[in-house]
């Protein structure tokens, strides 16, 4: 009895036993120390990537994991740094050069934060929560080239907030909130080449881009730029490329100084109403103009002098009424022009130059309801390609343009390729009839046809006084015929005063 007894106590000793480490075995992922699962490891062979995973900003310091020459990327993947205080990848004998820090929660960053990292190049810090860069932040890492700090909550660029930072080339603020850049915020970045300031919420920037000399790349778009004065960009004389598309601009003022080097300018989705004279001033080397997406209505003569290298310029969905080629024809090198989804029902071909590098003109999607396409191409003589899609244009003009365009490698477009029913009017409306003409030739085809009556009476007073001058030069030579042969003989003989026998002067005179 006691055997048995003994045995129950043993086997429900071990049932015990056994339900407990079933219990603890069941628990253990929700007890374990959170620790366990940060981890530093190399990636595949010859990668130069070391990836730490689940990190926190104290953890790359204690990793048993030792960086060297190999470990030129380190990615930080799930990472909760919040916080990196000073020295935080002060981490002995690394010589990382890339640093992915991006997804990793950060909400702050402290004075040198960096320090360390005396061969970091590019650092990711994209999509986190970081509010404001403060001086300091980056001291001990003059090498650093790029810094990627889109998608986080910065408001304001304080003063100084880069200034360690004398060998950055590429600056990426975009999809933050910030709205206030101080007049310093810059500072340092002398050797900046790209800058994008994309989606934020900046309303003016003056003269905070001064100093940046060597900026080719400036990407202003998705802001709320209210105004521009003229002069904040005018000694950014390398700039190559200027983005201010998506703003709230109505009569900008964008001015350079003559040796500038921009080529590429972009202000679509704006205000603009009128461009005023001369609102783009200085730019002689610009050769793409993108004005698209406004509410032009009326583009003035003389708005686009002195843009004598542009070559694509593009005024597509605005509210233009009329076509005018004199006002291109300060553009020597224009090869493309857009004026697509406007509301052109009237042109001229005016103007004293054509356009001899024009090589596609795109009207489609306007009012144009009759073309005459022989004036046209008389002053677009290199024209090879023209949209004509979406206009009133009668029936019978396809046809029309394809026999006087037979012989020609000549390319148009009367309807949306897209769509296989072809819009046309059957009737051309009563005041259809060359819509877009030239207006030179109807002056030259009065002139054939025969001088007007003011005309032929000048050139009968203008004979009249031929004779009359004639008739008095006439009398006056008469005149001086008679008088000569009523004079002295003396007046002979000193006449010949040169003719004597013997060839000498006086003699004659002497003998007499």
């Amino acid at each position: 009895m006691d055997i048995k007894i003994m045995s129950g106590l043993l086997c429900l000793l071990w049932l015990c036993l056994s339900l407990n480490q079933s219990t603890a075995a069941l628990a253990l992922p929700y007890n374990f120390n959170s620790t366990e699962l940060m981890k530093c490891s190399y990636g595949e062979r010859g990668s130069l990537t070391a990836t730490c995973v689940n990190a926190n900003a104290s953890y790359f310091k204690m990793t048993p994991y030792r960086f060297d020459q190999l470990d030129e990327t380190l990615v930080c993947s799930s990472c909760n740094l919040k916080t990196l205080e000073s020295g935080t990848f002060d981490i002995s004998g690394n010589q990382i050069k890339n640093l992915q820090l991006s997804y990793s929660k950060i909400e702050l960053l402290k004075q040198k934060a960096f320090v360390g990292l005396i061969f970091l190049k590019n650092l990711n810090m994209s999509h986190n929560s970081i509010t404001s860069v403060y001086p300091g932040t980056f001291t001990g890492v003059k090498k650093i080239e790029s810094i990627d700090l889109s998608y986080n909550n910065i408001t304001v660029l304080s003063d100084d907030g880069f200034l360690e930072l004398i060998n950055l080339k590429e600056l990426n603020l975009a999809y933050n909130s910030i709205k206030t850049i101080s007049s310093k915020a810059f500072n340092g970045l002398g050797n900046l080449v790209l800058l994008n300031l994309e989606r934020n919420n900046i309303t003016e920037v003056s003269d905070v881009l001064s100093k940046l000399i060597n900026l080719q790349v400036l990407n202003l778009r998705d802001n709320q730029i209210l105004k521009l004065q003229g002069s904040e960009f005018t000694n950014l004389l390398s700039l190559l490329l200027l983005d201010l598309s998506f703003n709230k601009l109505d009569t900008p003022v964008i001015e350079f100084y003559p040796n500038n080097s921009l080529k590429s300018l972009y202000i679509t989705n704006n205000y603009i109403r009128s461009p005023s004279l001369g609102f783009l001033n200085g730019l002689h080397n610009l050769e793409t103009l993108d004005l698209s997406y406004n509410t032009i209505v009326e583009i003035q003569k003389a708005t686009l002098l002195g843009l004598y290298h542009l070559r694509f310029l593009n005024i597509s969905y605005n509210r233009i009424t009329t076509f005018q080629t004199g006002v291109f024809t300060g553009l020597p090198y224009l090869e493309l022009l857009n004026m697509s989804h406007n509301a052109i029902s009237y042109g001229e071909i005016t103007g004293v130059f054509s356009l001899h590098s024009l090589f596609a003109l795109d009207l489609s999607h306007n009012k144009i309801p009759r073309l005459d396409y022989e004036a046209l191409i008389s002053r677009l003589p290199r024209l090879s390609y023209l949209r004509l899609e979406g206009n009133p244009l009668p029936c019978d003009l396809e046809e029309e343009m394809n026999t006087y365009f037979e012989a020609d490698n000549f390319k148009f477009v009367l309807h949306d390729p897209y769509n296989n029913t072809k819009s046309c009017v059957l009737e051309p409306t009563k005041h259809s009839e060359k819509v877009i003409k030239e207006t030179v030739p109807e002056l030259d085809e009065n002139r054939s046809a025969g001088m007007s009556g003011g005309e032929v009476a000048a050139v009968i007073l203008l004979c009249l006084a031929y004779l009359c001058l004639g008739l008095l030069f006439y009398v006056q030579y008469r005149t001086f015929r008679e008088s000569r042969n009523q004079g002295p003989h003396r007046a002979t003989s000193s006449v010949n005063l040169i003719s004597a026998e013997d060839g000498r002067p006086g003699d004659e005179y002497l003998r007499e």
